[in-house]
């Protein structure tokens, strides 16, 4: 006796369709990209942060970029601390 699966779709089907999707699922990310549709906001912390010492910040930026900026882990794990303690 023999059974056959009669919903069984050949695999060049299938692929096609996943292929299709993929396609069609990527124009839409591109679609939204273009339209300008992606958002950011920037927290009232930051912009004080931004607007408190400029020169800070550049010079800040310089070693982090020259790789010369280090930070101690006690330093760091201090001011976690001391943080989570004000709020």
């Amino acid at each position: 006796m023999r059974i056959d699966d009669l919903n069984r779709t050949p695999l060049t089907q299938s692929a096609e369709k996943t292929e299709q999707a993929a396609e069609k699922k990527s124009l839409e990310q591109q679609n939204t990209a273009a339209a300008g549709t992606d958002q950011a906001e920037v927290s009232q912390l930051a912009k004080a942060l931004s607007a408190s010492d400029p020169q800070r910040i550049e010079q800040l930026r310089l070693e982090v970029q020259s790789g010369k900026y280090n930070v101690s882990a006690e330093a760091l794990a201090q001011s976690i601390i001391d943080a989570h303690l004000k709020e």
